[in-house]
């Protein structure tokens, strides 16, 4: 049995702001960077919210800016990276115009971010900006860039590190990098941050300590569950704004929800409720040959054994080409795996066989279809899955969620409460 969403109807209005970029004060620099690398001259709604209060250029006004810590929150693909990075390198700017430029070793932003992947893509879009003409010297600091090259390019000076928290933790604490200057400290996918994989307090608290008292903190979210909010006001121990998007915890408009019970009514257990999830995502791959497809899993165990059951399917290789993108394999692999994913001209279908982790920071531009063959055991996590298709100005993709008995009944709730933006810790979670 099949249970579907039909996604909404589209139209510019759903993604961007009625304001321009002009009225929220963005200079000339930012207005030509965002059309010249992005061809983009209307700000989405997050981002119309974020200028107001990050900036505090805004055209008219004579109010300062806001200086206490800012959660910026909305649905995957509503442009956060945009909303906290045009506005806080604008102020970097500002400040070179006043005090000259960044001294050797001490930056003026600092972004942080759970993963590797993320931090490089966030460091592209700067390295776009910069090249459209919003000038910046950057720095991707993370386990995967070279130790020297990192070291090298802050003894020249640079405006803004981004990288994994660890990883700037270490270059500050080594004396490779001051933290003097520092204007602002943007902590993407927070709620992640704060997640049980990471020790968040353990690696971010030394940054916070390093920074002067006065450092704006920017936190970054797809999802805003009342638990991290209280963890966010304990660490900073001050109160945080919240600039919440109007798509928070909805899914795109542009997202089609595809429910299917595999249960067939019959009694299963583990092993037999695997293979009747298998064979709905045969049928379903049969069907529905998206360009590029991400294939969810919770355990490594499980994305293995889909990975050689695919394959052996699959025996003349002319169906779909499949990647694995996990913990298990080693970080080359990964990277090149994740590479062909994104930029293979072919047009064969290729489906990322991965775990949560690439939820986090994938570079979806071409996914049009995401499976969950295991259903998220939180609910925060189902959102950010799901939000890697149908992303941006009149993105469209599909979700199918493949699930079994009392699954149903709280995937239901869960798409349910998501249509109406209920926060996401009101579901059920023991999945």
């Amino acid at each position: 049995m099949v249970y579907t969403r039909e996604p909404d109807d589209l139209d510019e209005y759903s993604f961007f702001s009625g304001a321009r970029f002009n009225q929220l004060g963005a200079s000339d620099e930012v207005r030509a960077a965002l059309k010249e690398s992005f061809k983009i001259d209307r700000p989405s709604h997050i981002q119309a919210q974020s200028y107001r209060v990050l900036s505090g250029d805004v055209a008219g006004a004579s109010a300062p800016r806001y200086d206490g810590h800012v959660l910026l929150a909305d649905q995957a693909g509503s442009g956060k990276t945009l909303a906290y990075l045009l506005p806080l390198l604008q102020r970097v700017q500002k400040i070179e115009v006043e005090q000259g430029r960044s001294k050797s070793k001490k930056p003026r932003l600092l972004v942080l971010t759970p993963t590797s992947e993320l931090a490089t893509q966030v460091r592209d879009v700067v390295k776009q900006l910069s090249f459209g003409g919003l000038r910046s010297r950057s720095l991707l600091a993370n386990n995967v860039s070279k130790s020297r090259t990192q070291i090298e390019a802050l003894v020249d000076g640079v405006d803004i590190v981004v990288g994994t928290p660890g990883r700037v933790a270490r270059l500050i604490e080594e004396g490779k990098m001051f933290t003097d200057d520092v204007d602002a400290v943007v902590l993407d996918e927070c709620d992640v941050l704060l997640g049980e994989s990471f020790e968040f307090a353990e690696q971010v608290a030394p940054i916070r300590n390093a920074v002067k008292s006065d450092t704006q903190f920017v936190l970054v979210t797809a999802t805003i569950p009342d638990e991290v909010l209280k963890q966010l006001k304990k660490f900073f121990e001050r109160d945080i704004r919240v600039v919440q998007g109007p798509g928070l915890h909805r899914p795109s408009a542009g997202m089609l929800e595809r429910l299917i019970d595999c249960s067939g009514g019959d009694v299963f257990d583990d092993q037999s409720g695997f293979y009747r999830k298998f064979k709905a995502l045969l049928d379903l791959l049969e069907v529905d040959k998206a360009d590029r497809a991400l294939l969810f899993c919770n355990k490594i165990e499980t994305c293995r054994k889909l990975e050689n059951m695919l394959t052996r399917a699959d025996r003349d290789g002319d169906k779909y080409k499949i990647l694995p993108y996990h913990a298990a394999l080693s970080r080359e692999q990964q990277q090149r795996n994740l590479k062909e994913f994104i930029t293979s001209p072919s047009k064969m279908p290729h489906i990322l066989v991965c775990t949560d982790r690439a939820s986090r920071g994938l570079d979806a531009s071409r996914v049009k279809h995401v499976i969950l063959f295991d259903f998220p055991r939180d609910p925060s996590e189902y959102v950010r899955r799901v939000g890697r298709t149908a992303r941006g100005a009149l993105g469209e993709g599909r979700v199918s969620v493949l699930v079994l008995g009392r699954q149903v009944r709280l995937a239901r709730e869960i798409m349910r409460r998501n249509d109406r933006g209920d926060p996401v810790e009101a579901t059920p979670t023991n999945f």
